[in-house]
């Protein structure tokens, strides 16, 4: 049985995705949202990023942070800082960053024009 790990395995070559120059957008109401997280403190960012998982592969991760060690474009959108991880550039540019309403509560809701598939809550893609 061979393992795949010994010297007469094939070598399997890995291409990295290519990074691309993300273009972004808030909708008014996520920029509201924003401000009312954010308010006068504009030292913080907006990490837009995505995690391996949920029902059709990625799921989307935000968050507000002070810095990261990760490689990251850096987007000034509305005023506000914006850092999008380089290795997911391919994978968030041009998404549209929205906040809606719903019956149970608001949340901050992605359109993507990159996904092939979402799953039904909206919150993976592929």
């Amino acid at each position: 049985m061979d393992c795949g790990t010994c010297e007469t395995a094939p070598a399997i070559q890995v291409h990295a995705p290519d990074v691309v120059d993300v273009e972004l957008t808030l909708t008014e109401k996520a920029t509201d949202m924003l401000e009312d997280a954010f308010g006068d403190d504009r030292s913080h960012a907006l990490l837009v990023g995505v995690l391996s998982g949920g029902c059709s592969g990625y799921m989307y991760d935000l968050q507000i942070v002070e810095s990261t060690e990760t490689p990251c474009q850096e987007l000034n959108i509305k005023g506000f800082r914006v850092l999008v991880p380089t290795a997911s550039s391919h994978l968030l540019n041009g998404i549209e960053i929205d906040y809606v309403d719903r019956l149970m509560g608001g949340g901050f809701k992605i359109n993507n024009p990159n996904a092939s598939a979402s799953c039904g809550c909206g919150e993976s893609f592929s």
